[in-house]
């Protein structure tokens, strides 16, 4: 019985105490961000989850001139702009499903993924798109580059390390 407490044990401390690494956006523009936000599995892509409840190019909003950070995925709804739901695929097999921020799938996730691809618009109040941009780190997203320069912007994704932890910051300017 001890072993299996202290297996129970460690295995709820592991679920608390790991986290995928923080990401921070900052939309310094005078346009409002809209895309998709995706994370996934470090080591075969899947599971992944976006954020929001669709696929659709335009679920996921940053306003212009404003700031988010996303500590935890099940979290998220304690953020400057929350987050409320997931569009989550637990396996190449499966669906995708909606699932809260606080679902245990959700939970379970967390310590093998991470933050891998933005696909965003810039966009101006009347919803005029002005810039696209892909950005995306490795390994499921190297293809897309980390910074790239639009025609009224620049986005970059980068991260900084300090004490061993690792943070990943989004910045458009």
């Amino acid at each position: 019985m001890k072993k299996i407490f202290l297996m129970f044990s460690l295995f709820l401390s592991t679920i608390a105490f790991s986290q995928v690494t923080p990401l921070t956006i900052n939309n310094y523009s005078s346009y409002k961000l809209t895309g998709r936000l995706r994370a996934a599995d470090l080591t075969n892509c899947v599971p992944e989850l976006y954020v929001g409840n669709t696929l659709s190019s335009g679920n996921f909003t940053i306003p212009a001139s404003s700031s988010t950070e996303y500590v935890k995925y099940y979290t998220a709804n304690t953020a400057t702009i929350p987050v409320f739901d997931y569009l989550v695929r637990m396996s190449n097999t499966t669906p995708a499903s909606v699932l809260p921020y606080n679902h245990p799938n959700v939970v379970a996730i967390s310590p093998t993924t991470d933050w891998s691809f933005y696909a965003f618009d810039l966009r101006d109040a009347a919803n005029n798109i002005y810039d696209h941009f892909e950005l995306g780190v490795a390994p499921c997203a190297s293809n897309y580059p980390t910074y790239e320069m639009g025609s009224v912007s620049e986005a970059e994704w980068f991260t900084i390390t300090s004490g061993g932890t690792v943070h990943s910051y989004i910045q458009i300017y």
